[in-house]
């Protein structure tokens, strides 16, 4: 059982250049069931159900355990279901290690939950139709110290939910939905990574949806910079050959050195992102169609801390980006194009020092507004710039507003919002 890992690359911080890249999940492919000699060291365990309405439960204790489970044929009405467990401390002896369950469900209203405790563990599931439900968990708080796992959910249809907990540290975890209809209901994904300070080395969350009205949201929490950080999430939803919109996404993370990566595809999209502590990176690329009639997106990023930055692109007309920042030394930067039909709307808030604000904005009718509280601020606005081989006339009537205070100076600065990225819930 050959287990890949998609990790992070390291994280290099100067000049806020930044190392790792965004990447897209290939879809996995279940592995053929071996014999049970290929299992040396663990046990072994094989489920073929045909059918409607079967249950398939399995539990697994010790190290090295493999569990293969398929169920083909099923309506919402009569639904499959699997439960899995494997586990076993950790300490003080070698247990609840290497173990492997995989989880292959055909038909509509499926659904299973797997559950692993201990160290490099790895849970596949796939599952294809409508109406399914997976539930991956992996790790606990005590005493199992739960690090270097996989989970990989594939789910091919609509109307689908899966779920990925994963707790301690240096686990992935990776979340495919594949939706082909062009409008209707759409699938949701949720990521819950959460470290202790062992060995932390930071998580990987990707999520990748296909379609219409999906939602994504990501959460990993690595407590305060102090313990760790080093986390790396992404969400792509839709590109050139996978059409989506009306989409969802929500990362939140803490701690230091994280990453988050926000990718959708055409128009009626909302991304949020918060990020709590120092040297964090939030970056958002809407519209990547480039679609001239494409827009009425949204992007809030929120960061509290030290060295941080946060990048906005958007493209087409209608579009909106709130950005905040606390702290010292951050980066801000929004790139809006198209826009001359409707204009868009970028706002910065940067409240410490030394931070840096850029705002692009091309066409007309655009609006700007930057307010910047305390000592060695910048703020550079560029608008007015004309689409490419389009006359200087679709350039124009666009509104641009720059406040710099000293954080002792009797002004009212702008609202800082409450929750700038609303946690969302399923």
């Amino acid at each position: 059982m050959k287990r890949v890992i998609m990790s992070a690359a390291a994280l290099a911080i100067g000049g806020f250049v930044f190392a790792q890249t965004p990447q897209t999940i290939t879809p996995i492919v279940q592995q053929s069931s071996p014999t049970a000699a290929a299992t040396v060291g663990g046990n072994y365990s094989d489920i073929d159900q045909k059918g409607i309405g079967s249950d398939a439960k399995v539990q697994q204790q010790g190290t090295a355990n493999a569990s293969f489970i398929e169920q083909t044929g099923t309506d919402v009405a009569n639904r499959n279901s699997v439960d899995v467990l494997q586990w076993g401390n950790v300490q003080p002896s070698i247990s609840g290690h290497l173990n492997y369950s995989d989880i292959k469900q055909d038909g509509a209203g499926n659904n299973f939950m797997a559950t692993q405790q201990g160290d490099e563990n790895e849970i596949l599931g796939l599952q294809n139709g409508l109406d399914n439900a997976a539930l991956v968990q992996q790790g606990a708080n005590t005493p199992q110290q739960a690090q270097n796992n996989l989970a990989k959910v594939d789910q091919d249809g609509k109307d689908n939910y899966a779920e990925v907990q994963q707790r301690y540290d240096d686990n992935e975890a990776s979340i495919l939905q594949r939706n082909d209809a062009a409008a209707g209901v759409g699938n949701r994904s949720y990521q819950d990574q959460r470290s202790n300070p062992n060995q932390t080395a930071g998580q990987v969350a990707i999520g990748e949806q296909w379609g219409d009205n999906n939602e994504a949201v990501q959460i990993q929490d690595s407590g305060s910079p102090a313990l760790g950080g080093g986390n790396h999430a992404e969400i792509q939803q839709g590109d050139a050959t996978k059409d989506a919109s009306d989409a969802f996404a929500q990362q939140v993370q803490s701690g230091a050195t994280n990453e988050a990566y926000a990718t959708q595809f055409l128009s009626g999209d909302t991304s949020f992102q918060e990020q709590l502590g120092t040297d964090n990176k939030a970056v958002v690329n809407q519209n990547t169609a480039g679609s001239l009639n494409g827009g009425d997106n949204l992007v809030e990023q929120f960061q509290d801390g030290d060295r941080n930055e946060a990048r906005s692109t958007q493209n087409g007309n209608n579009n909106m980006v709130n950005q905040e920042q606390y702290g010292m030394d951050n980066y801000s930067r929004v790139s809006q194009g198209n826009g001359q039909a409707v204009g868009n709307m970028a706002t910065s808030i940067q409240d410490g020092a030394d931070h840096h604000s850029v705002i692009n904005q091309r066409a007309n009718g655009n609006m700007s507004m930057v307010d910047q509280t305390g000592n060695g601020q910048t703020s550079l606005i560029n608008q007015n710039a004309p689409l490419a081989g389009q006359p200087a006339l679709t350039s124009g009537q666009n509104n641009a507003t720059v406040i710099q205070r000293n954080a002792n100076v009797a002004l009212t600065p702008q609202a800082r919002r409450a929750a700038a990225t609303k946690r969302h819930t399923f």
